[in-house]
C-alpha cells in the first residue's frame, strides 16, 4: 500500500460510483442484437471508450457523431442508423429523467463534505463538454462538489493523467493527500500510476491494482477511521 499524507480530498468517478449509468448501453447492446450484432458487452464499449468517448469530451464530435460512427464500424447500414439514433435520443432522454444516485450515495457526499474533505468529480467518459455539472444537479448531489472536471483537455485518450492532475491541483492538494474512487479498471491503473491512493467500488478485477475494495460508496465508513489523523476543521 502507498504511504499517506493526511487525506484532505476524495476524487470520483462518476458512472458506477455515484450512479448507474450503464442502462442506455445495455439497452442499445440489446437492440443491436436484435440486428444480428453479436458481442459482449466488455468487449463492445472497451472500443467505445477508447476510439469514440474521447473525440466527444475534446468536442471533436457531438455524442451522435461519435455514436454513429460506432455504429457504422460495426457494421450496421445506414437505414438502421437512422432507425437506432432517434431510439437511442428517446431513451436516453427517459432514463435520464429515471435516473437517481445510488443507495446510501447522496449521505455519504453529505457526510464526507461536512466533515471538511474537498470533493471532486471526473466527467464521464462519453459525457459532451458542460453536462456534467446538469447531471449532477439533477440528481441533487451538485452542491458537495468543489470541483467538477466537464471536459478533458488532452484530445489523445479519454485515459489521460491530466485529468486527475487538474483536479488535485484544483484542491490545492498533494496526489498522496487524496483518494480517488473508481469503477472503471483502466481509471483505477491511471490513478495508481500517478501515485494517487485508490479504492475500487464494485469492481473485483482491480483486486491487484486499488489500495481499498468497498462493494458501495456508504461503505467508505469503514475506510476513514482507518486514514491518518487529519487537520481538517472540525
Amino acid at each position: 500500500m502507498k504511504s499517506l499524507g493526511i487525506i484532505q480530498g476524495w476524487i470520483f468517478e462518476p458512472n458506477g460510483v455515484l450512479y448507474d449509468g450503464t442502462a442506455w448501453r445495455r439497452w442499445l447492446l440489446q437492440l443491436l442484437s436484435k440486428r444480428g450484432l453479436h458481442t459482449h458487452y466488455d468487449a463492445f464499449f472497451c472500443h467505445w471508450d477508447l476510439e469514440f468517448a474521447p473525440q466527444i469530451q475534446s468536442g471533436q464530435w457531438t455524442f451522435q457523431q461519435a455514436t454513429e460512427k460506432m455504429l457504422s464500424a460495426v457494421g450496421m447500414t445506414a437505414s438502421h442508423i437512422s432507425e437506432i439514433m432517434p431510439a437511442l435520443r428517446s431513451k436516453r432522454k427517459c432514463l435520464a429523467k429515471e435516473q437517481r444516485p445510488l443507495p446510501g450515495v447522496a449521505q455519504m457526499l453529505k457526510f464526507l463534505a461536512v466533515s471538511g474533505y474537498q470533493l471532486a468529480v471526473l466527467d464521464e467518459v462519453d459525457c459532451e463538454q458542460g453536462k456534467l455539472g446538469e447531471k449532477l444537479s439533477r440528481l441533487n448531489i451538485a452542491s458537495h462538489f468543489d470541483f467538477v472536471e466537464t471536459a478533458c483537455d488532452c484530445k489523445e485518450c479519454v485515459l489521460c493523467n491530466c485529468r486527475l492532475q487538474k483536479a488535485v491541483s484544483a484542491m490545492h492538494l498533494a496526489l498522496d493527500e487524496v483518494i480517488y474512487a473508481g469503477h472503471d479498471l483502466q481509471q483505477l491503473v491511471t490513478a495508481n500510476a500517478l501515485g494517487i491512493p485508490t479504492v475500487s467500488v464494485a469492481c473485483p478485477q482491480a483486486e491487484k491494482v486499488a489500495d481499498w475494495h468497498v462493494e458501495c460508496l456508504p461503505d467508505l465508513v469503514s475506510l476513514l477511521s482507518a486514514l491518518p489523523k487529519s487537520r481538517r476543521a472540525g
